[in-house]
């Protein structure tokens, strides 16, 4: 199966009055990343319309871009106005007017309030424009013959979902059960993949055998090609990091950039201030410099 996640918008768009540090745009693109991550798990292949959070895209663009496949998502968080207010929080999926993601978007929305816990039940909506749906990002999917909607993690003007879309492990769990759901619906089975290096459009990422992953840590691994081994420094959603990186404990270290076996080892300089890749001193837990 192949499925197409928007992440709803990009740069820094829809800050939260509940606290400033929260943008919607932010949100929505560390949740498709790791929503894709999971879907890859049961053998889904996931595009998505934007290449990085800078990039702008016509909205309808963004759901014409989910041809050929089976599903367009479109994540989001809601607001009521432009004020806070904490007694609306219900999840709602925003659904194509010709029905034809309505199974889905049911059952999802449902996931958002149960992993949520939200105090309003989670709900869908048809809302029908001019030229057929009224949301740009549906009617381009609908375009091209995809089932599209658009689902809203509750509303970023409540306190309390704003605190909840603002934990990096709530929105792993939220991921994963997504991703459960959208599999259960299809009938789809995780596949079996072994321990190892894995690059997708977003960068190196390394799979434990219990298909788990390092994020926001460095860990010890033994790169595929070449045998060489490090420590490798993840970001928080997983990916490997490279170039000059202030890592957990406060320090900044710079990570090879050149693509290859030494990707993402660490480098010192030489005697002569010139890069090299650093050996570890297990014995004294410290690069030898």
């Amino acid at each position: 199966m192949k499925i197409c996640l928007d992440a709803g918008h990009y740069g820094k768009y829809n800050q939260s009055p509940c606290n400033g540090a929260y943008y919607e745009s932010d949100m929505v693109w560390k949740l498709h990343l790791m929503l894709k991550k999971r879907l890859e798990e049961y053998g889904v292949t996931v595009i998505t319309t934007r290449p990085n959070q800078e990039t702008n895209r016509e909205l309808y663009d963004r759901g014409a871009a989910s041809a050929g496949c089976g599903l367009f998502l479109s994540l989001h968080s809601n607001a009521v106005g432009s004020g806070r207010n904490d007694s609306i929080d219900y999840p709602a999926a925003y659904c194509a007017i010709n029905h034809s993601a309505d199974d889905i978007a049911t059952k999802l929305a449902a996931c958002v309030e149960a992993v949520m816990q939200t105090k309003q039940e989670g709900r869908i909506e048809h809302i029908k424009g001019k030229n057929g749906d009224y949301y740009g990002v549906v009617r381009g999917a609908t375009a091209v013959g995809t089932p599209g909607l658009i689902l809203e993690h509750s509303f970023h003007t409540n306190a309390r979902s704003t605190a909840w879309l603002m934990d990096d492990g709530n929105l792993e769990r939220m991921a994963q059960a997504e991703a459960d759901v959208i599999a259960l619906h299809y009938g789809l089975t995780k596949q079996q993949r072994p321990a190892g290096w894995y690059e997708d459009d977003k960068g190196w990422w390394y799979q434990h055998e219990d298909g788990t992953y390092p994020k926001g840590c460095w860990e010890w691994l033994r790169e595929a090609t070449g045998g060489t081994e490090g420590w490798y420094l993840f970001d928080d959603a997983g990916y490997m990091l490279t170039g000059a990186q202030i890592a957990p404990d406060g320090r900044m270290y710079y990570l090879c950039e050149t693509p290859g076996i030494h990707e993402g080892q660490c480098m010192v300089t030489n005697d002569q201030g010139a890069l090299r890749i650093a050996e570890y001193d297990f014995d004294r837990r410290r690069y030898k410099l």
